[in-house]
């Protein structure tokens, strides 16, 4: 099937980046070939990491309203982020997003959260995971419009060791997105769910 012209080019964008990295990665020093097992992810260590993907709109609730027709289509989605490790394995950190989204009726959806992150790392070297959640804030614009609101995550990713200083996966998270009204107009709040299914590249300093 035919990717529609702006799918098709987020795709061939998606497939660059991580082509770039991989590229990078392989120049730099392999890991030993008896890698130790034990967490090497010690307290004062730092990542940042970088994400691509695709943002599903799953269901919305709230108000007088409970409704799996969303009226969103699949968008793209890309993510940065910084965590420091304050304990072997544990990390706290901040994490920057933006989401966009077509509508049915031709508008357009943009989500951008900006939150606070804690993870817990573990590793089977060359195989790493991690387990996230998080909680901030949203700046949302629909059509000209924007509005604030509060803004959840939670979700892991699985990491391939490629170098000493790269790890190449693939990640998962549900979005709680609320758009919370008071007053007389309270029964318009509503609280979107969505998924994000990316690829993520993390460089360890």
């Amino acid at each position: 099937m035919k990717l529609p012209p702006a799918k098709a080019r987020f795709a061939a964008l998606l497939f660059a980046l991580f082509a770039a990295l991989s590229a990078s990665a392989e120049v730099e020093a392999p890991l030993p070939a008896e890698a130790p097992r034990e967490n090497p992810f010690g307290k004062g260590s730092s990542t940042i990491g970088i994400s691509a993907g695709v943002h599903v709109p799953l269901f919305v609730f709230g108000g007088d309203a409970v409704t799996t027709e969303d009226n969103l289509y699949s968008g793209g989605l890309f993510g940065f982020q910084y965590q420091h490790f304050i304990a072997p394995g544990f990390a706290l950190g901040a994490s920057l997003s933006g989401a966009f989204n077509g509508t049915l009726g031709g508008g357009s959806l943009f989500v951008a959260p900006l939150s606070f992150r804690s993870a817990y790392w573990w590793s089977f070297l060359p195989f790493e995971f991690c387990l996230a959640a998080e909680a901030g804030g949203f700046l949302m614009r629909y059509e000209g419009h924007g509005m604030l609101g509060p803004f959840a995550k939670l979700g892991g990713a699985a990491y391939w060791r490629s170098s000493p200083a790269w790890s190449l996966g693939i990640q998962s998270y549900y979005w709680l997105v609320a758009e919370l009204h008071y007053g007389d107009a309270a029964n318009l709040s509503r609280i979107g769910n969505f998924l994000e299914l990316g690829l993520s590249a993390v460089y360890h300093l």
